[in-house]
């Protein structure tokens, strides 16, 4: 059958759907374990919200859903998390600082989908506002690669960069300030185009050849971080950039992630309005490359509102992370949530299959029983493909005794007992406290 939905989305189904919680939730107990509150925002923005000046930039308003509603107005689908986020802070003075917000949610963007990813996806963000230091991106990073560990995924590594730093480079090889943000774009572009394709859109931008072949070796310029450091700090020892970074290096130390960082010029972020350091997570599988970044946005907040507050957030791309997790069999495949099955002989028991189902979640155990009347073994068949765990067979003949019998679906045994037991037997067993 014809697959109908748009490109670039997905269904999930209750298999995916049961896995994919369970990332979200481990993630958002991490976020929260770091002090993070939930924010949320509406899917559409106004448009020139979304299209303001240090914003989205050019590149991202052609990849922005944006609509007319029936009165007129001018209406966009949110693209990240981080804009509807600094618009909220941005207009909500009495907010005290520092505000640590966290987001899980769907954004959209109108582009060419490539592996792993969707025009419609997950994101799960965090950002720090109100805070000048390093301290902030520290602890964004290690949040961040807590909430990979904590869902067993270890393989990645962090990417930094500061677009300071970058910024006096390309000053430094002849680039004008006016052509700053285009050579940005274009090296932001090359895990997408290759070397050979940024070099093509640099000439698009009337640059000298010895200045795009200095642009083009410093985008091979990555290593541990000390190493690229050392190379950089000789020529440019008082930018401000690289001290930042070096602050943000030793913090990490307290994290136990220096092992872990990567020191890459190439790093740019896309999105204009990134001011300061920027990073980013990627998996060692090169095939999925990127699952996550941010940065330092200290002049986005005034675009939307009256107040300069500085910001950094952190992003991942969940439906990319989703993908690799199945891939590698970090999450275990579930049918069904359902612990316990009620099964009863024959239709005359369905109410009392239903007060004990009743009683059982009521009790925290979650619980199906029988819909349809189907036959005992059918029953069965059910709860086995489901993988539920235990069955409790309600009889007429035991019920007159106030007992059921109870299977533990993986081992095969069976033990009649009283009502009255069935609730401890089964916290007991399935590792629920009391």
């Amino acid at each position: 059958m014809e697959n109908l939905t748009p490109r670039g989305t997905r269904d999930f189904l209750p298999e995916d759907m049961i896995l994919f919680n369970q990332l979200v939730n481990t993630i958002r107990k991490t976020y929260e374990k770091y002090g993070f509150v939930p924010l949320n925002t509406p899917v559409f923005e106004n448009l020139e919200i979304l299209t303001k000046k240090g914003g989205g930039g050019d590149e991202v308003k052609k990849e922005i859903y944006d609509f007319k509603d029936k009165s007129g107005r001018e209406l966009g689908l949110r693209f990240d998390l981080t804009v509807p986020s600094a618009r909220v802070v941005a207009n909500n003075t009495s907010m005290k600082m520092p505000f640590k917000r966290y987001c899980i949610d769907k954004v959209w963007r109108y582009n060419r989908p490539g592996k792993g990813r969707f025009r419609e996806f997950w994101q799960s963000d965090i950002d720090v506002y109100g805070v000048k230091e390093v301290t902030a991106e520290a602890e964004c990073i290690a949040c961040t690669s807590e909430a990979l560990m904590n869902i067993g995924f270890k393989d990645f590594m962090i990417i930094v960069n500061d677009r300071e730093v970058l910024d006096e480079i390309i000053r430094d090889v002849g680039v004008p300030k006016e052509k700053i943000v285009n050579v940005f774009r274009a090296i932001d572009k090359l895990d997408k185009i290759g070397v050979e394709g940024v070099e093509k859109e640099l000439k698009k931008l009337d640059l000298r050849e010895r200045t795009i072949k200095k642009i083009l070796e410093l985008m091979n310029i990555s290593g541990t971080f000390k190493a690229v450091l050392k190379r950089i700090k000789k020529k440019y020892p008082n930018n401000e950039g690289l001290k930042r970074l070096e602050e943000l290096y030793r913090l990490l130390k307290f994290y136990d992630l220096q092992d872990r960082i990567v020191f890459n010029l190439s790093l740019v972020r896309g999105l204009e309005y990134y001011t300061g350091p920027v990073f980013e997570i990627k998996s060692t599988n090169k095939e999925y490359g990127s699952l996550g970044g941010g940065g330092r946005y200290d002049n986005l907040l005034k675009i939307y509102g009256k107040k300069d507050i500085p910001a950094i957030g952190f992003s991942i791309g969940i439906e990319r992370l989703f993908s690799l997790m199945k891939e590698k069999k970090l999450i275990e495949k579930k049918k069904s949530l359902t612990q316990v099955f009620v099964a009863s002989t024959n239709k005359k028991m369905l109410d009392e299959a239903i007060i004990l189902s009743q009683t059982l979640r009521q009790a925290g155990i979650i619980t199906e029983h029988d819909l349809m009347n189907k036959s005992l073994s059918k029953q069965f068949e059910y709860a086995s493909n489901k993988k539920i765990l235990f069955v409790i067979i309600v009889g007429e003949k035991d019920m007159k005794q106030n007992k059921v019998v109870v299977k533990n679906m993986i081992s095969g045994k069976e033990e009649k007992m009283f009502l009255a037991d069935v609730i401890n037997y089964l916290k007991e067993n399935l590792g629920i406290s009391s």
